[in-house]
């Protein structure tokens, strides 16, 4: 409220209503006018201002305005004073702001979510080859197919028509049950939000039972002729390729490797970014002694093994890929199983370890596997162990006639 010379004194238009005049600024013609109401509640007085006939404050909306403040009052219901009412104002407008935002929070679609938190998110806290995954999956399969609905509506039904499509295109189970990895992982993001609730969609479908794992090893001539192939035609590609087959790291831990985790003296290197989260130690073999050697030294912190562009490694080295082309090591075989990728270098480097005799669980400790699991798939059929046992049963049939068992009746007698 204005103070001092810039308006008359106060003046009582009727009884609760009073108003001043501003002795410079116009309404109109007519000076500014300021009115307030003065009132009281339960012995208490009021003096409340209301604003400038400029703000469209007139006596007759003063007179309306205490009038409904005197009927407040009579009848105990409302608000009977004008700073209640400004409050429960002010409390409607937030009320009406935050179901305005829970309305687009509901409406929130994948697509914005995505772009706006999931992914953010995504890129700070997991491996570039993880979220590149993650994205790939987002731009070909989930937001062409329902990107542009509020993600708390999305249905098995729309997660039913993704699988369908997967399955005509050919591709693998393992590839849908990756794509819905990456929408429930959207959807646990968003929950932790309190944008949805409940399960993701996803574990109402059934992918039944996947087989994946890749099980194709090189042979030790395979793995020589392929390593002077990608020389021939990449000399960067072929030390990235060494490296990884003479470590059996994975492509992401190698392509990581920076000299100040190269110890030449005590021969070996230390993988920090390892899959388990977990630093392992790695012991070099002569050939990777003497190809680090022979490489350019830079500072602590420089990656190792770049490519021809000196940026590190993210994918499977294209040389890599025409190398196995022009071998022709994948001709003949349609099961993705028995195609040799970048990956079966590791198989290659465990499977040869197995075959020398070496201990499992030192295997173990070498790969960095947090079980033996994984070591399942690189026994072999001519297993020494294997060949015993089977022996044994040859020797154990010859010995004396097999006893032949009616199954049938065995299993009358078991459900009597």
């Amino acid at each position: 409220m204005a103070k001092g010379k810039e308006h008359t004194p106060w003046v009582t238009v009727e009884r609760g209503i009073r108003k001043y005049e501003h002795l410079t600024r116009k309404h109109g013609l007519k000076p500014d006018v300021y009115y307030a109401l003065r009132y009281r509640v339960e012995g208490k007085r009021y003096e409340e201002g209301l604003g400038w006939a400029s703000q469209g404050w007139t006596l007759e909306r003063a007179r309306l305005t205490l009038a409904e403040l005197m009927v407040a009052k009579k009848t105990g219901s409302g608000e009977v004073t004008l700073r209640e009412r400004r409050v429960k104002a002010q409390e409607e407008r937030a009320e009406a702001k935050r179901q305005q935002e829970a309305r687009r929070r509901l409406a929130v679609t994948l697509s914005e979510y995505w772009h706006n938190n999931y992914f953010p998110d995504c890129r700070q806290s997991k491996a570039p080859e993880t979220w590149r995954k993650e994205e790939s999956n987002f731009r070909t399969w989930l937001a062409p197919a329902f990107g542009d609905v509020p993600l708390r509506e999305i249905s098995k039904a729309d997660l039913d028509a993704i699988k369908s499509k997967m399955a005509s295109a050919g591709l693998a189970k393992r590839t849908t049950q990756l794509v819905f990895a990456t929408m429930r992982a959207v959807w646990n993001h968003a929950r932790g939000n309190k944008l949805v609730e409940g399960a993701c969609p996803t574990q109402e479908i059934k992918l039944g039972k996947i087989s994946n794992a890749r099980n194709r090893a090189l042979s030790s001539k395979e793995a020589q002729e392929l390593l002077e192939e990608i020389q021939r035609l990449d000399e960067k590609a072929w030390a990235f390729t060494l490296a990884c087959l003479h470590t059996g790291g994975r492509l992401s831990e190698v392509a990581r490797l920076t000299w100040g985790q190269v110890n030449l003296r005590e021969r070996h290197i230390t993988l920090v970014h390892t899959k388990t989260g977990k630093p392992r130690a790695v012991p070099m073999t002569e050939t990777l002694v003497s190809l680090l050697r022979s490489m350019p030294h830079g500072q602590a912190q420089d990656i190792v093994f770049t490519n021809a562009q000196g940026k590190q490694w993210t994918s499977m080295p294209a040389n890599f890929r025409k190398a196995v082309a022009n071998l022709k090591l994948n001709e003949g075989r349609t099961d993705r199983r028995e195609l040799l990728v970048f990956h079966s270098l590791r198989h290659s480097a465990a499977s040869m370890l197995l075959d020398a005799g070496e201990n499992v669980r030192t295997i173990q400790e070498l790969f960095g596997w947090s079980t033996l699991a994984m070591l399942q798939r690189y026994t072999h059929p001519t297993d020494e162990k294997k060949q015993r046992a089977m022996g044994r049963l040859d020797t154990k049939l010859k010995q004396q006639p097999a006893n032949v068992h009616d199954f049938s009746e065995a299993q009358q007698k078991g459900s009597a």
